[in-house]
């Protein structure tokens, strides 16, 4: 167990020992505890190596057994897993059963079945995900996101989860700034509201404002989008960096040309507050809000923008994946010709290993890193935020013979 969890971990695909741990693990079935059977398909799954035989053992210990798979690491962890190995009924079926006993107390698991339903855009099935999410963790945002589909929920729009008090203050902060009024410009007045309550209200949020949002910014019109390309955000959080770059898309289009900016984030929670505070900003003809990991998203990405479509991309979600995530977007071949993309934050906490190899290997594919040192927004310490671009043949309509 620990040996296959460490190898997905590192990303070390070693298929014949993986196939040796599966046997062995299957031999003696009786002796593994609910971690290692949760453990060792979670390992195949997340280096997309196929076991059958090792799924259909943890699909049946998870039916047999579901108090002791309902707990809430493990439950999470296997619904990933069944998910991924293309056993979304039951992963269904289970979330369905685990969420009914109130097994979960994190959003993870209720992205990740809102995420599955993006395919399936069954509107029945993403309220009642939505109201569990809001019966566990409620928040406004979460209200509204089921009122837009025509529900209302039992729990009044007020309530508020205690570990959701600071983000509910921030949305009531803009929402009461754009009330009051934006001089037409409602996507400058939610900005400026988040600055204005991280810096006096709330010192906790951190966002790509002041000079990070200036880089960002600079970046953003070195590589416009052109006709049907996309922007791709990885980390929407509270939506600030959405809307930076919505407006700066809806001001700058000469009428509508297929252009738009996707967001992922992980956390269904944070997904709704997104889209609340873009709502409000009036870009929801600009941007969008998907729930889910970017190694689960992507492919739907492409399914619905097509490849090559990525012309710009910010990521400010975990530095520690951040090259991970990055060679995902090229193996997908999202990116389109000479995109730009922007990092943060790979100073603290940090991406080492991303600009180890976008620096070191600078020359491959024509990708040129350079970091910028920059003060971090609202502080005094030094933070990098990079940019890494590509040079390789003009686009149409820049220089192209």
């Amino acid at each position: 167990s620990n040996t296959a969890w460490s190898l997905a971990r590192l990303a070390v695909v070693d298929e014949p020992l993986m196939y040796a741990i599966s046997s062995a693990a299957l031999s003696r079935m009786l002796e593994l505890s609910v971690q290692d059977l949760t453990n060792i398909p979670w390992a195949f799954a997340s280096m997309q190596v196929r076991d059958e035989p090792l799924m259909n053992a943890l699909s049946a210990g998870a039916r047999s057994n579901i108090a002791a798979f309902g707990q809430p690491t493990s439950a999470a962890m296997a619904l990933w897993t069944l998910w991924r190995s293309s056993h979304s009924d039951l992963a269904a079926e289970l979330f369905d059963i685990w969420s009914s006993m109130d097994v979960f107390q994190e959003a993870e698991p209720f992205g990740l079945l809102l995420m599955d339903n993006d395919w399936w855009k069954d509107a029945g099935w993403e309220l009642d995900i939505l109201d569990r999410l809001h019966r566990v963790l409620p928040v406004r945002s979460v209200y509204l996101s089921m009122s837009k589909l025509g529900h209302f929920a039992t729990m009044p729009s007020q309530a508020c989860h205690p570990s959701l008090r600071k983000v509910a203050n921030l949305v009531d902060a803009v929402v009461a700034a754009v009330s009051a009024g934006s001089g037409g410009d409602a996507a400058a007045a939610v900005l400026a509201e988040c600055e204005h309550f991280a810096q006096f209200k709330g010192q906790w949020l951190k966002v790509a404002g002041r000079e990070k949002g200036d880089l960002l910014q600079r970046a953003w019109s070195a590589r416009p989008l052109a006709a049907s390309e996309w922007a791709l955000e990885f980390g929407a959080f509270v939506g600030y960096t959405a809307v930076r770059l919505g407006r700066k898309l809806q001001n700058g289009r000469d009428g509508w040309s297929g252009c738009g900016i996707v967001s992922l984030e992980v956390s269904p929670v944070h997904v709704c507050i997104a889209r609340h505070l873009i709502d409000i900003a009036e870009l929801s003809d600009v941007n969008e809000v998907k729930a889910g990991q970017a190694k689960d998203v992507l492919p739907r990405v492409c399914e619905e923008a097509g490849v090559r479509c990525c012309a710009f991309g910010f990521m400010d979600h975990r530095g520690t994946i951040f090259h991970q995530d990055f060679s995902l977007v090229e193996g997908h071949s999202v990116f389109a010709v000479e995109p730009h993309f922007v990092t943060d934050n790979t100073l603290n906490p940090g991406a080492p290993v991303f600009l180890w190899q976008r620096v070191a290997g600078a020359d491959s594919g024509g990708w040129i890193t350079t970091p910028f040192a920059l003060t971090e927004f609202l502080s005094f310490h030094e933070d990098w935020t990079a940019l890494t671009a590509q040079r390789g043949r003009p686009r149409s309509g820049r220089g192209a013979v």
